[in-house]
């Protein structure tokens, strides 16, 4: 495990950060990054393993989906159906985070969420998010960093006391310092032209 500390209002810190993220997600690795609401942990989609890390990383029940986290409208289109619905949701709410929990299309591999008709995506707002994935040109698995059944982490110290209970850590830590503490997105649900508000 290798822990990078950085500022996020310094770029060449930024840039070095998801440069070392991207390189340990190419090679099926698991990192914790700072999102628009608490940390996170990001992992390649497409390889199986990795998916799996992140189970075990979390002591996460396997019957539990992740969501997805892409980089835009478009490549949220390659992955889930995006109708006038969710088009106008974001919209009305500019401000808000939300994952939209839709029919799944081919892209989704098949081991994420098998079983499922559905995925859960999300479209961060923060800058450092937004760089990773569009540097990677490939959206990565979300869901936040505390083990399950313990709160989410907003510092690197939190977080490294949860992992030191379990004995199981991650590759890669980018610690951007305490987040400050935001609510977690609303998940909404569309299907069938319907909304259901899920969190």
């Amino acid at each position: 495990m290798k822990i990078f500390k950085f500022n996020l209002k310094i770029k060449q810190e930024v840039q070095e950060a998801i440069k070392m993220a991207i390189d340990v997600l190419k090679k099926g690795g698991i990192v914790i990054h700072p999102t628009d609401t608490c940390y996170g942990i990001a992992a390649d989609i497409n390889n199986h393993r990795a998916i799996n890390n992140v189970y075990q990383l979390k002591g996460r029940n396997f019957n539990k989906p992740f969501f997805i986290i892409t980089s835009n409208i478009t490549q949220f289109k390659k992955f889930g159906s995006f109708g006038s619905l969710a088009k106008k949701i974001i919209e009305a709410n500019s401000e808000k985070m939300h994952t939209f929990v839709v029919p799944r299309k081919k892209a989704v591999p098949d081991r994420l969420n098998p079983g499922l008709e559905t995925i859960g995506i999300q479209i961060p707002r923060n800058i450092f998010s937004l760089s990773l994935l569009e540097e990677l040109k490939n959206p990565v698995i979300g869901t936040s960093a505390n083990v399950s059944g313990l709160p989410v982490v907003y510092s690197i110290s939190e977080l490294m006391d949860q992992l030191d209970s379990v004995n199981r850590y991650p590759d890669l830590i980018l610690d951007a310092g305490r987040l400050p503490v935001r609510k977690p997105s609303t998940i909404i649900e569309i299907k069938e032209n319907k909304v259901k508000i899920l969190r």
